[in-house]
């Protein structure tokens, strides 16, 4: 198995973890690594905690256009029936 560098410092990549999962007929092996520095791995990590509190943000917000567009057709759909 190739080794990689971590893309923050550059230091090398340490496997933490390695477990296989079985999908139709396909074997997928899934290999989790860290960083070798351990303050730069806390670095990492919060780095990848704000970004995913951003996605899971926007989402909502996502989420919620996407109700207030459904529910503005609904509403053109009713005034539209009461006009005929």
């Amino acid at each position: 198995m190739s080794t990689s560098n971590c893309t923050r410092c550059g230091k090398p990549r340490i496997i933490i973890d390695t477990y296989e999962e079985k999908i139709e007929t396909s074997t997928v092996t899934y290999t989790i690594t860290e960083c070798s520095d351990p303050e730069c791995q806390k670095q990492v990590n919060k780095t990848l905690e704000q970004e995913e509190t951003k996605r899971k943000f926007i989402k909502k917000e996502q989420e919620k256009r996407e109700e207030l567009r459904k529910q503005a057709i609904e509403d053109k759909k009713k005034r539209k029936l009461k006009e005929d």
